[in-house]
């Protein structure tokens, strides 16, 4: 090949990635001030000034950005009295096929009322301040939503911001996840297939495939690994690690194929010191990039 004409097909290339990096063009900067402003807002408990403020700025953030929004309230009696929960979910459309199930990411925006795991046990009765937990997977579906706001993706896709999933005892299981077993018991159409996002801010990150997520959904799961590799996402790993019991577990008893995306080795979880300090743009940018495939081009995302 000629000096010229190789240099020619090399821009051209350079071109193309670029272009290609720019359809997926997250901004963890800003991210990272949405996990500040959730925190801000103070606990997200359900019934707190802070929960009411978040729920009604992840509704105004979705309405923005063009999402048709809808609140999905009910009651729930799990801890014994009755409580009211509200589950915040957000639809784009595709260009065509309207009517396929959707493509659901999902977060839970609810907060810990109980820094149970805190090394001070004075503070073990405190609220957490959740910038992991909590606010950084609604930081990455917010960046998701941006990227939606400027091209349709190929399927309908929703956004769902769990509540109630931090409200449990500290040792029964059955007692978290309230706000995604009752989107459970009334979603219909079942969506395509659910990607969870949880505690995927970490500075120090490093996200395995969910056990639960590969044994129960393997091909969903190795989308996500997939999705990694596309974009050269270096904080995945091909390598499974834990068995967690999360807001996918009632997705997967209702038959929705759904994965747990999650880096569960933070020092600060259900501490005192869950702050935004502890958490990094960089990983932020680098998980809503492997949210964005999912959207836009994963097989999901094209299939009937």
């Amino acid at each position: 090949m000629r000096p010229r004409a190789r240099w020619t097909w090399v821009l051209v290339a350079l071109m193309a990635a670029a272009c290609a990096d720019a359809d997926f063009a997250v901004d963890g900067a800003r991210a990272h001030r949405r996990v500040a402003f959730q925190c801000d807002a103070g606990p997200r408990i359900p019934g707190t000034p802070g929960h009411r403020a978040v729920q009604d700025w992840i509704a105004a953030e979705m309405a923005k950005l063009g999402g048709t929004v809808r609140l999905q309230s009910f009651m729930d009696s799990t801890l014994g009295t009755p409580e009211s929960l509200t589950n915040l979910i957000g639809r784009w459309e595709p260009k065509s096929g309207a009517d396929r199930p959707p493509l659901v990411l999902c977060a839970h925006y609810d907060t810990r009322p109980w820094a149970d795991q805190d090394p001070d046990s004075a503070k073990r009765r405190t609220p957490i301040p959740g910038a992991n937990d909590g606010a950084s997977g609604v930081a990455v579906l917010l960046e998701v939503a941006e990227l939606m706001a400027k091209r349709k993706p190929p399927r309908p896709v929703e956004l769902v911001f769990f509540d109630g999933e931090d409200q449990g005892a500290e040792h029964d299981p059955n007692t978290y996840s309230r706000g995604a077993r009752g989107y459970a018991a009334r979603v219909e159409p079942k969506p395509r297939a659910a990607f969870l996002f949880d505690m995927v801010g970490d500075r120090d990150l490093a996200i395995h495939p969910e056990a639960n997520s590969v044994e129960r959904a393997a091909n969903v799961a190795s989308m996500v690994v997939s999705a990694a590799k596309a974009v050269h996402a270096p904080h995945f790993f091909p390598e499974p690690r834990y068995h967690m019991t999360d807001d996918h577990i009632p997705l997967l008893e209702a038959g929705i194929p759904a994965v747990d995306i999650i880096d569960f080795d933070y020092a600060a979880w259900h501490t005192t010191q869950d702050l935004p300090d502890q958490v990094s743009a960089e990983s932020l940018a680098e998980v809503s990039r492997v949210a964005a495939w999912l959207v836009f081009e994963s097989p999901l995302s094209k299939a009937p």
